[in-house]
């Protein structure tokens, strides 16, 4: 039996780059103008869902719902923590 998973899309259309953060992990994601990337979370017995919050910081997404763990892609490509940091 597989695990429940969700799928949340950020796209910066924003002028300049833009910060993901994901929590309760801590870990972050930065993206160029323009770029996107698809958060997939993992739940135990139920599907996760997201509590995103805006603000000049940057994007917070929040994983709630019993999540045991989480996968960043760009297209066919999973990131790592720190993409593109520092731009």
């Amino acid at each position: 039996m597989s695990k429940p998973t969700a799928k949340f899309v950020v796209t910066n259309d924003y002028k300049s780059s833009r910060v993901v953060y994901v929590e309760p992990w801590g870990e972050d994601y930065t993206l160029s103008a323009g770029e996107s990337i698809e958060v997939i979370a993992v739940g135990n017995a139920s599907a996760p869902w997201f509590n995103v919050i805006e603000s000049d910081k940057g994007t917070l997404l929040y994983i709630e719902g019993g999540a045991s763990d989480f996968m960043v892609y760009q297209g066919e490509t999973r990131l790592q923590c720190g993409h593109n940091r520092g731009l």
